[in-house]
């Protein structure tokens, strides 16, 4: 059995994963396991190669993908429907908001399992911010909050060597994962609300990606630096202000505060949902799912989350993470009514078109050779592409 595993920047995950592969592999002596690891690109591209030719290019048995490109390979027919062969999708032992997309088209079938999730947060120091923001709950609960307190920690009045924002994770570049915040914070998005018509150029789209380019121009962050590829999210002793969807080693101890993602009036926010599936095509498909429920049992589950800092999708799991969590208020806010991408066929490829865009605009950024017409001339250019995926569905 062949296990396909997304990469990811915190090397614990894949450290976790192999450990956890070891116990299945104890419990299940029969049944030889191994995975490789993929990025989010290489994984698409292999998903694709397989579909244009399965003898050349076999898929994984077991594949860990976005949960919202299940529709679309569960479309294409690459995916096996896993509701009667996986407890908790059968019995929907998942929160609410997580089975409102899996199951946006079909509440008795669901073609992939949640395992993994995800919420971007902001950190702050205190004795960073002393003196500069005194009612961090009010001031930073707005973006507008948020970028004052970034000018004033940076301003050269101020005692201390702290940097301002640091973003860990990072490819390096402005991403979706970045932007989609401000986007949906502002009421903006990639499509209207009935997936009709594309909304690259709509004001508020255009808006929130602009804020958060407006903080590379600015030099808030640093594009293709050093801190942008760190082994996993950590408190760096001279920032001030830390965005991460994961909870950060140490932050305790480091004297880090958290606060929902600045914005977001209801308290909200993203909540980025990672997924396992069995491939359609694998010979042994009774072996695939006896993993995914394995992997599903709630020990296993926390086990693997807790392992990188990111939440169990099972609901018991979750919940009891929730309780015990040092930021449980905070939590409770991120997860009360999170905003998930949507699980529909022509998704995917919007986030890769603008995904595109963004690198485009992050090297002209870090060239010092960015201009807003050339956001303006990405956005217009991925919004016709989107027109047209959506007039082939």
């Amino acid at each position: 059995m062949l296990i396909w595993l997304l990469s990811d920047y915190d090397h614990r995950k894949h450290l976790a994963f192999k450990s956890l592969l070891g116990r299945f592999s104890s419990a299940f002596p029969e049944t030889r396991a191994e995975f490789s690891v993929k990025s989010r690109r290489s994984m698409w591209e292999s998903l694709f190669a397989h579909l244009r030719d399965p003898k050349r290019n076999p898929m994984a048995d077991v594949v860990e993908i976005p949960q919202n490109w299940t529709e679309l390979f569960s479309r294409l027919g690459m995916l096996s429907e896993l509701a009667s062969e996986v407890g908790p999708l059968e019995q929907r032992r998942y929160p609410d908001f997580i089975l409102k997309e899996l199951c946006r088209h079909d509440e008795s079938r669901a073609w992939s399992a949640p395992w993994w999730l995800e919420a971007p947060a902001l950190f702050y120091r205190p004795q960073a911010v002393r003196g500069g923001v005194d009612a961090p709950a009010e001031q930073l609960a707005t973006w507008e909050g948020f970028r004052a307190a970034l000018d004033k920690v940076r301003a050269p009045s101020r005692r201390g060597n702290f940097r301002a924002l640091s973003v860990p994770g990072s490819s390096g570049s402005v991403s979706v994962s970045d932007v989609l915040p401000r986007m949906w914070g502002r009421r903006g998005g990639l499509f209207s609300d009935d997936f009709n018509r594309a909304t690259f150029n709509r004001d508020e789209t255009i808006g929130g990606v602009e804020d958060w380019l407006e903080l590379a121009v600015s030099g808030k962050i640093e594009l293709f630096s050093a801190d942008r590829f760190e082994n996993g999210p950590r408190p760096a002793e001279d920032c001030a202000f830390m965005i991460s969807s994961r909870k950060l080693p140490g932050a305790a101890r480091a004297g880090l505060r958290m606060l929902p993602y600045p914005g977001y009036p209801s308290g909200g926010g993203l909540a980025l949902v990672y997924n396992l599936a069995v491939s359609s095509s694998s010979r042994g498909h009774a072996a695939a799912s006896a993993f995914v429920s394995w992997a599903m049992e709630p020990r296993n589950a926390s086990y693997f989350a807790e392992s990188f800092g990111v939440f169990p999708c099972l609901r018991t799991v979750f919940e009891d993470r929730l309780r015990e969590e040092r930021e449980a208020e905070v939590y409770r806010r991120l997860f009360s009514a999170p905003e998930l991408m949507p699980n529909i066929m022509v998704y995917p490829t919007a986030e890769l078109l603008l995904e595109r865009a963004l690198w485009n605009l992050s090297l002209k950024i870090a060239r010092r050779d960015y201009d807003r017409e050339d956001l303006l001339r990405e956005l217009i250019m991925a919004q016709g592409e989107a027109d047209y995926l959506l007039s082939l569905y």
